[in-house]
């Protein structure tokens, strides 16, 4: 195991989910009209946020499998720790939305507006929320980001049985088919239907590749060595072909490459870039990423991206009651600029709120299901023979210490 990529608490993938979840911010907020309109094909780009968040993901959870899977509670350890995380605000969001928007609403329940739209329930209480847009449905703002999360719980409710039956040269050639599928589902469903380009973006068959790469890089840098320049040299190649490949629609979702292709660049970019994190870890070349404003990003990035849509309706509502609504009318046009700040500020009002009041408590409960070869913990620790350490090693070492354990509570 290479543990100088792999052990203790990284940082710098707060900062990168700090990255990723600014990335869907702005997407979502950015401005229709006045001065930051001309960047709308830019802030367009935004979209690839998730996309990191799928490369992280997969990289991370795989880990936590792969080093305690020989751990006597594997499955229940791993599960519990799971739900303990993703479940309490999921629910609490999901059942909110379908409770109160539809009693808003007059009608019987199955009646209303926001349930034809949305679809069954069922779809969004069984963590299938991707699959009513695919079909076809148009579900309501706020439910908008479900379908991220759809698929990546489906994806986890049958990884750790797949890591627990394959060997490590199995569950390699596993993912590295699952990688070189998704490109070919989403061809198929271009011919298929080409006037649906959500099929790509939404369906969990066509969307394996991203959560893959990260899987299979965690695999990766636990039984082989990567030369520095050569994942250099490879990141910079690949961030050459997006810039290339964006005037040219590669990274447009409604384009037939962008459709098929460039989700693979999109991906073989993070997995990339996640490597290349890796291999410098605490040098100066990430010292933007260990930025504690983007770490905390990163830490509230789960209840950012499930309730910045509400921000933004909330957002929207004050401005109209306030006759905010034409950014073109303040001078220079920077109430829109201003609008998008208070967006972005007032998602991470909510999701700060949610973290400490809501999702932290709950969190530590996750000490009880602690397996005995997490990732985030320490590579090896000093036997009771080789005598104490001294104050001073105490003192440079326990704060990290604390800042591991936080992150181990807080990680998959």
């Amino acid at each position: 195991m290479k543990d100088g990529l792999t052990r203790g608490f990284i940082r710098e993938l707060d900062g990168l989910r700090g990255i990723a979840i600014s990335l869907v911010l702005l997407h979502r907020f950015w401005p229709e009209q006045g001065p930051l309109h001309r960047f709308a094909k830019v802030a367009e780009l935004g979209w690839v946020g998730v996309d990191l968040f799928f490369v992280i993901s997969g990289f991370l959870i795989a880990g936590i499998l792969l080093d305690t899977r020989s751990d006597p509670h594997y499955f229940r350890n791993f599960y519990a720790r799971r739900m303990l995380r993703i479940f309490p605000l999921y629910y609490v969001f999901v059942i909110g939305c379908l409770v109160v928007f539809p009693l808003m609403q007059r009608g019987p329940y199955l009646e209303t507006s926001f349930i034809k739209t949305a679809g069954s329930p069922l779809w969004y209480l069984l963590y299938l929320g991707n699959v009513p847009e695919t079909i076809g449905y148009e579900p309501p703002f706020v439910l908008g980001p479900i379908w991220s999360l759809a698929i990546e719980e489906q994806f986890y409710i049958v990884f750790p049985f797949v890591v627990a039956t394959l060997d490590m040269a199995k569950l390699r050639k596993l993912l590295l088919g699952l990688i070189l599928a998704a490109p070919v589902f989403r061809l198929v469903a271009l011919l298929l239907a080409p006037g649906n380009e959500r099929i790509q973006y939404l369906a969990t068959p066509c969307r394996m590749d991203c959560i893959s790469l990260g899987c299979l890089l965690a695999l990766t840098v636990r039984t082989a060595s990567f030369d520095r320049k050569t994942v250099a040299r490879a990141f910079g190649a690949a961030l050459l072909v997006c810039a290339v490949g964006f005037p040219l629609g590669l990274l447009t979702r409604t384009t037939p490459w962008g459709r098929v292709l460039g989700y693979s660049v999109v991906a073989v970019t993070f997995g990339l870039l996640v490597l290349f994190v890796l291999q410098r870890r605490n040098e100066r070349v990430t010292a933007l990423l260990r930025v504690s404003s983007l770490r905390y990003l990163g830490k509230i990035c789960y209840g950012t991206y499930l309730l910045h849509r509400p921000a933004d309706v909330f957002v929207d509502k004050l401005t109209d009651r306030l006759g905010i609504t034409d950014p073109l009318e303040a001078p220079d046009g920077l109430e829109s600029v201003s609008i998008l700040l208070l967006k972005f500020g007032v998602a991470v009002v909510f999701a700060s709120a949610s973290w400490y009041a809501f999702e932290k408590p709950i969190l530590r409960l996750k000490d009880r299901f602690q397996p005995e070869n997490h990732p985030a913990e320490e590579t090896k620790r000093p036997p009771a023979s080789a005598g104490a350490a001294s104050p001073k090693v105490l003192t440079e070492v326990v704060p990290d210490l604390r800042e591991m354990g936080e992150t181990a509570r807080n990680s998959g």
